[in-house]
């Protein structure tokens, strides 16, 4: 059974388009498949098909080389060269072309495509995590202080500081919105700003908001425990 989960598709104007992604269960190496021959019953010992493997990976790459196609059941190889001629009298030059290797699925692979099932499972929507808060100027995790240094921890934190939307915020239990202007590192896992000073009195949740890669809406991720600012 294949599994997919559904994603917004950032490359078609319509917002409410998803795209498939497939979630592999996991990624299988040769010595793994040669182990599923063995348990199949085969009389090939395990030393005998690596060999094998081995030997025809490396007839296939040597005829590859030699420029030759490869055709076979599980896959077909061929070579293709990128990049743009001036002319007829043009030729390849590794400083403008390149060359690559083409795999496309053989004939096996082409039929087993019928044969499979699909799943679909539930997505989810990544946002900022915000795992810790620590007001460094009175050393504590739930209060802050106007005008002092914090120190945020988490991932997928970083944002455009440039875009008036994005960054961190403080929100009063009132709904009123305060965001932070001055910030004196932001990483991915870490942010250190100052915390403005205009914040009056009461409770606080603190937020990243960020456009977050491959996205078209803004993302927010909020820190679990409200802070107090005294």
């Amino acid at each position: 059974m294949v599994k997919y989960m559904l994603f917004e598709n950032p490359l078609t104007p319509d917002p409410d388009d998803q795209k498939a992604v497939v979630v592999p269960i996991s990624t299988k190496s040769m010595e793994e498949v040669v182990d599923m021959m063995i348990s199949r019953g085969s009389t090939v010992t395990k030393a005998e098909a690596l060999s094998v493997l081995e030997e025809l990976s490396l007839a296939v790459a040597q005829l590859v080389k030699d420029g030759h196609n490869v055709v076979s059941p599980l896959f077909n190889v061929s070579l293709s060269i990128r990049g743009t001629f001036a002319d007829a009298n043009d030729s390849f030059d590794a400083a403008r072309h390149t060359i690559s290797v083409r795999v496309q699925p053989g004939l096996r692979l082409k039929e087993m495509v019928s044969q499979i099932r699909v799943e679909k499972i539930m997505s989810f929507k990544p946002l900022p995590i915000l795992q810790s808060f620590k007001d460094l100027t009175s050393k504590a995790d739930s209060t802050a202080t106007p005008g002092g240094v914090a120190h945020i921890a988490g991932s997928a934190l970083k944002f455009d500081a440039a875009n008036a939307a994005q960054g961190v915020f403080f929100t009063a239990l009132n709904g009123t919105l305060t965001k932070v202007d001055v910030i004196a590192d932001a990483k991915p896992s870490k942010i250190i700003f100052i915390i403005p000073a205009t914040l009056a009195a009461g409770e606080y949740s603190i937020s990243v908001r960020t456009l977050m890669a491959g996205t078209k809406e803004m993302r927010e991720g909020f820190l679990i425990k409200n802070v107090t600012v005294k």
